[in-house]
């Protein structure tokens, strides 16, 4: 008989991921349910859930107490014994946090200025990701979610137009040396689009996008139930395609940018010009929603550049769904229908039609750690191919 060329350990592995799978969609299951669900044989998911206990990624629960007859134990994420540790690096500000598995956040944030040196923005995440670490709960690793271009496979950070202190720096490696804890860099737009599918709105979907524009103009996108890379981790980069030539510098260098238009930073700006004093995205919400200034000029013109870039994502990608992290979209409840509007006269009609817009369900604080756990994933074992 020919020799199917898999051996069985790599079996095993890829049975042990597929398994993890399983609980990271569904939610805790009994070893009944994961046998149901999988179609993998009842000894088999066994092995596959003992390795699974060992390395500490799952824990067995309790059945539930309004069961009928004698339920087996139900298996979930870590959430007691285990934790991982999400670092948000931002212009202005980073966040560092401590999560289960299952994507809860389990610590208040700790919250710091974003120094303009890097040893000293090494040594303020260090000091954070130790104040989060305890001896009761095992912590599996950190999740860096990382503006600007991300040379994911060698985990070093080639240019952050918004925080160029991390500049040919790898956040990542020399989080592992102050530590001991295994660290994983990924540019922020893919960690929002595994957020939006590990916790979020697009759980169980395969081709979706998700456009960041916050301080930055991010994409990333899943197709076919592949996160999209390119060549080095670089691709989804639309907010630097130059839109108007003499336009307001980018942090890249260039003029005009997209995501020098249709950000929440471009607005902030934008309002700041017009009223004549600097205000951050989160004051012009709160004076816009008080009644105290009126933006709908400046709205109106981030708001079309938005439309631009939602076209382009649809245009490029035909995904079934396009999800946007953004605050301007919070300022009112008529936006999102503006811009969705705008949308569907510069997107190509078959495109457009087949795409659900609509707002991100995930943070930035659980892209972080949507990172690591994605990472564990992945060591795992390779996915079973569909």
């Amino acid at each position: 008989m020919p020799s199917s060329g898999i051996k069985p350990g790599l079996l095993r592995k890829m049975t042990v991921r597929r398994v993890l799978e399983c609980l990271q969609e569904h939610g805790p299951l009994s070893r009944a349910d994961l046998t149901r669900e999988t179609g993998i044989s009842a000894p088999t998911v066994s092995k596959a859930v003992a390795d699974l206990l060992e390395s500490g990624l799952l824990e067995e629960g309790m059945a539930p107490d309004h069961a009928l007859g004698r339920p087996g134990k139900k298996l979930q994420l870590a959430q007691d014994t285990a934790q991982v540790i999400g670092v948000v690096l931002d212009v202005r500000e980073c966040r560092v946090l401590s999560a289960s598995l299952d994507g809860a956040i389990k610590s208040q944030a700790v919250v710091f200025s974003t120094p303009e040196d890097y040893p000293q923005l090494l040594e303020a995440l260090t000091k954070a990701v130790k104040s989060l670490e305890t001896e009761e709960v095992v912590t599996l690793g950190i999740g860096i979610s990382t503006p600007g271009l991300i040379d994911e496979q060698n985990q070093r950070s080639l240019f952050s137009p918004n925080l160029q202190a991390i500049n040919q720096r790898s956040p990542s490696a020399d989080l592992t040396s102050a530590t001991g804890l295994t660290a994983i860099s990924v540019q922020e737009s893919r960690a929002l689009c595994l957020a939006e599918r590990l916790y979020g709105n697009a759980r169980g979907l395969d081709d979706f996008g998700m456009l960041d524009v916050t301080s930055g103009l991010g994409l990333g996108v899943f197709s076919g139930g592949t996160l999209l890379s390119g060549q080095s981790g670089l691709a989804g980069e639309l907010g630097h395609v130059t839109m108007d030539p003499n336009g307001r510098q980018c942090g890249c260098g260039n003029r005009g940018c997209l995501e020098t238009l249709a950000t929440d930073t471009a607005l902030a700006v934008t309002v700041s010009a017009a009223i004549g004093r600097a205000l951050p995205i989160d004051q012009v919400i709160a004076e816009v929603q008080n009644g105290n200034i009126q933006i709908d000029e400046q709205l109106e013109l981030v708001s079309e550049y938005l439309s631009v870039a939602l076209a382009a994502a649809i245009n490029l990608f035909n995904p079934s769904n396009l999800f946007v992290h953004g605050r301007l979209l919070t300022l009112n409840s008529n936006i999102l229908k503006d811009v969705i509007a705008r949308t569907s006269r510069r997107a190509l009609a078959p495109s457009f039609e087949e795409c659900d817009i609509q707002i991100a369900g995930s943070s930035k604080d659980q892209a972080a750690v949507a990172s690591i756990v994605h990472h564990l994933t992945r060591s795992a074992g390779p996915r079973v191919a569909e």
